[in-house]
């Protein structure tokens, strides 16, 4: 199904949208696609599934007054030495990057969930640091009253992780 994101306006840093939450945000669609209305910490659990395949999504900054302003997603390719170079025209333009990673958070249970970075260019290593990574994930450890353990692995290991995911998403 095809997604629609409305993130509060001024919001930068990741986004984790965790999914058959019985105690989640209730479904909710427009305009048949599917709705998910993310809070001002950049955590929405939901009680829509987990759902994987085709990519359609759209994001939107909503300010006070209801009004959408459309984020634009963020390509990149792959250098010869295999890291990233993003494809970007303004270094400061806030967009979404690493759209479409999905992933599964272990402990009481499995919990899947689908994530994304909001940011320009200028501030994105920020937000990929280990010290913002491991204090975003102890947010979801308290939100989701849980003490799964995604720190257990390395940096090496998460990075070469969300690599496979990515070139997945590319070759799609």
């Amino acid at each position: 199904e095809p997604e629609e994101y409305l993130i509060p306006h001024g919001l930068k840093g990741s986004v984790n949208i965790v999914f058959n939450q019985c105690q989640g945000e209730n479904v909710r669609y427009e305009n048949g696609r599917r709705v998910y209305e993310i809070p001002s910490n950049g955590v929405l659990l939901t009680k829509f599934k987990d759902q994987y395949g085709t990519i359609d999504h759209h994001y939107f900054y909503v300010d006070k007054t209801g009004k959408r302003t459309r984020l634009e997603i963020y390509e990149y390719q792959y250098n010869k030495d295999g890291t990233i170079k993003w494809i970007i025209e303004d270094p400061l333009k806030i967009g979404v990057f690493f759209d479409g990673t999905t992933g599964v958070y272990g402990g009481k249970g499995e919990m899947n969930f689908q994530e994304f970075l909001i940011s320009d260019s200028s501030d994105l290593n920020i937000y990929k640091s280990s010290e913002y990574k491991r204090d975003f994930e102890k947010k979801l450890q308290r939100l989701l009253n849980d003490d799964f353990s995604p720190g257990t692995l390395t940096e090496s290991e998460m990075d070469s992780i969300e690599n496979r995911l990515n070139k997945k998403k590319v070759s799609n």
